[in-house]
């Protein structure tokens, strides 16, 4: 708000707080002792909310101050009576600003969106009636004794009158405010929105607010200038009929409207409130008469705007639910893929047209048999069972952010040829953690499977081609070794032995390479066939395999460190080739003269056994623990250490094909360690922690390693 419409305000303002004061100044004002009390201290309140956005908001408080001892003094009112209700409307509003959260700039959502809801009337109201409370007890003993008069009735009217005047006025600055306020934002001005708004409003609506007032205006001529006639309730039917049919804005100013002509003529001597002797009396029911009134058409005005919001706003809900579930039913409908839902039962809920065309066929929701119905097989042709399936699984289990996946040969009638399809079920639970659906997803891997066979194939005969050859090579290279061993001595012989050895490394390398290929073909492709496994023991047996090696080559022997080993679920021979080469690693990659010391150690975590291999080796260079496991990749290049790049691809596929997890990390006492995690043997009753024959030690970080056995 910029200054100059600042001041204006305040002017304009001050000039309505002067015009109200001095026409519904009582003449009987000075014999009853009610001194500022109606309405001013309502236009009060309405100014200082209006201007609750002034630059300097000092200024319209101190105004209204001077304002109201001022009015009070030129009315003839003595300078303590005068003293007494500056006081009186300092305390009023003071309170009223500080108590009422739409009186102060800021509030809300940065948005002024005026009167809202019912709670947000009730939030004025209690704030109207505190701050008359305050008002009463500073203000009744100030009259007191600035004239010497005091009475009940008198301290019941000023209370009913200020809550009265704040209630009605502060919700007509607020709420008209927001709305004009809101012209002027979309529209540019406030007289263009107004132009907009009857344009937009229908005819019959505008007669229909036309009606209102006219019967408005003139049932209350007639109840308030007629005599006699205490029948004023039924204007009641007035406020109702407005907030029914007609807005918040309109209702707020009828409240306002009714009120200063309830007021005016009661003050005056006219109208059926004035049947009363006691002014005060006419005073105080005038002003029950207008609160009750106001707060009826308020209250149901507002009731029907904040019904009118949540049903507007579950409408958009609801439209945008539904855009988003067509949206949802396009992207099912579109996948290649089949996608079905079925419940804990295995009855089909629903499915896409990518299920018929992936199994030829889509099962109603009365066939239960859904192996039978399809032609469900095994690669190797045997038949599955139903408890096999992914939702008999996954109910079994009750795993929840796990898949179930079976590869599966599909023949029936509808298929014009045999297809292999890959069943995915995941488990689909309500917001209460209760299994209800299982979600499946079909995917047609007839292709890939036959390119991965004729791959293997393909391997394995380009493997079997490869070591003929160097059969004969190493063969034939041992051979002439023996028999240049039985010649003497002559300067070419030892050119020969040095080509010959050269040979048989090469021959050897080769062969290395064409078994390590071999080998991750296998760890790729094959099917693996987990069983519990004495990782203990196949350990140890490792263990001694590369001490006899040692031994044989006359090289450092390794020395070996265990741990008390879980038993783990895995398949035992890409197991003990998992365990060889890491083994195998730890032994090579280790300093000239420097003895491996290998350590093996587990700890169970749930239903996994991460294990940890630590060695006194070479380490890894810094910013490659991750690329280790890259096909290839060798971290120790030009260094004299032979090896294919191929060994921790090999452990890092048959750890990822077990579902669990290898990483490679510096070991504190220098070399590395390497920690993989494996399915732990499942226990009795299905109780992990039941009936393995080891305890569960956890190994926190920072503290001794656990008590390990020499081997």
């Amino acid at each position: 708000m910029c200054m100059r419409v600042w001041l204006l305000r305040t002017a304009a303002f001050l000039a309505g707080y002067a015009l109200i004061d001095v026409v519904s100044r009582p003449p009987f004002a000075q014999e009853t002792g009610l001194h500022e009390i109606w309405p001013s201290v309502g236009i009060a309140a309405m100014w200082l909310v209006a201007q609750r956005g002034a630059p300097v908001r000092w200024i319209d408080p101190a105004v209204l101050v001077v304002a109201a001892v001022g009015l009070n003094l030129v009315a003839g009112e003595p300078i303590a009576v005068a003293a007494a209700c500056g006081l009186i409307v300092t305390v009023h509003l003071g309170v009223f600003l500080r108590l009422w959260p739409g009186a102060r700039p800021g509030t809300g959502d940065g948005a002024d969106h005026g009167l809202r809801r019912p709670a947000d009337l009730w939030s004025l109201l209690m704030a109207a009636g505190t701050a008359a409370v305050a008002g009463v007890a500073v203000g009744v003993p100030a009259l007191w004794l600035a004239t010497g008069m005091f009475s009940g009735l008198q301290t019941v009217t000023l209370l009913i009158c200020t809550t009265t005047g704040m209630l009605i006025y502060g919700a007509c600055a607020r709420h008209v405010g927001a709305a004009l306020s809101s012209l002027r934002a979309r529209h540019g001005s406030v007289t263009a929105g107004w132009r907009q708004a009857l344009r937009a409003t229908p005819g019959a609506r505008i007669c229909e607010y036309l009606t209102v007032i006219g019967c408005s205006v003139g049932a209350y001529v007639i109840t308030l200038t007629a005599s006699g006639v205490p029948m004023v309730f039924p204007l009641l039917v007035l406020s109702v009929w407005s907030s029914v049919r007609l807005s918040t804005t309109y209702v707020t100013l009828f409240s306002v409207a009714s009120t200063l002509a309830t007021g005016a003529f009661t003050l005056w001597d006219s109208g059926p409130f004035a049947a009363f002797a006691d002014p005060q009396l006419q005073v105080l029911v005038s002003h029950i008469f207008a609160t009750t009134a106001a707060l009826v058409g308020l209250a149901l005005a507002l009731a029907r705007d904040e019904r009118l919001a949540l049903t507007t706003e579950l409408a958009e809900e609801k439209a945008q639910a539904s855009r988003q579930a067509r949206l949802m039913d396009a992207i099912v409908n579109s996948m290649a893929d089949g996608l079905a839902v079925e419940d804990h039962n295995g009855r089909l809920i629903m499915h896409n047209p990518g299920v018929k065309a992936m199994l030829g066929r889509a099962r109603t929701p009365d066939v239960d048999d859904a192996s039978g119905y399809y032609g469900f097989r095994h690669l190797d042709g045997s038949p599955i069972t139903d408890d096999e399936m992914p939702y008999r699984t996954i109910v079994k289990h009750g795993e929840a952010d796990r898949a179930h996946s079976i590869d599966v040969l599909v023949s029936n009638p509808d298929l014009p040829q045999d297809r292999i399809v890959r069943l995915t079920g995941t488990r689909l639970t309500d917001p209460d953690g209760a299994l209800h659906r299982t979600v499946v997803l079909i995917r047609d891997i007839t292709a890939e499977t036959r390119q991965r066979d004729e791959l293997a194939g393909f391997a394995g005969v380009v493997a079997h081609d490869l070591l003929n050859p160097l059969t004969t090579v190493e063969g034939w290279t041992e051979t002439v070794a023996d028999t240049l061993a039985e010649i003497p001595d002559h300067p070419g012989l030892s050119i020969a032995h040095s080509g010959l050895a050269r040979v048989g490394r090469a021959a050897a390398r080769m062969r290395g390479l064409v078994n390590d290929l071999l080998a991750y073909t296998t760890t790729r492709d094959a099917a693996i066939a987990p069983v519990d496994v004495d990782l203990a023991g196949l350990a140890a047996d490792v263990a001694s395999a590369r001490v006899d090696t040692a031994l044989a080559a006359g090289t450092p022997v390794p020395v070996f460190t265990f741990g008390d080993l879980h038993p783990v679920h895995a398949d035992p021979v890409l197991l003990r080739q998992l365990l060889d080469n890491l083994v195998s690693n730890a032994v090579k990659y280790t300093a000239q003269g420097v003895t491996p010391h290998i350590t093996v150690t587990d700890v169970r975590r749930d239903d996994m056994v991460a294990v940890t291999i630590a060695d006194n080796g070479i380490g890894i260079p810094a910013g490659q623990h991750d690329a280790v496991f890259d096909t290839f990749h060798r971290a120790h290049r030009g260094k004299g250490y032979a090896g294919t790049g191929l060994g921790l691809a090999i452990c890092k596929r048959t750890v990822e094909r077990h579902g669990g997890t290898i990483t490679a990390t510096d070991n504190p006492g220098g070399g590395t360690r390497f920690t993989f995690t494996l399915p732990a043997e499942p226990a009795a009753g299905d109780n992990p922690a039941a009936g393995t024959g080891h305890r569960d030690r956890p190994w926190p970080t920072g503290t001794p390693e656990p008590e390990l056995a020499a081997v």
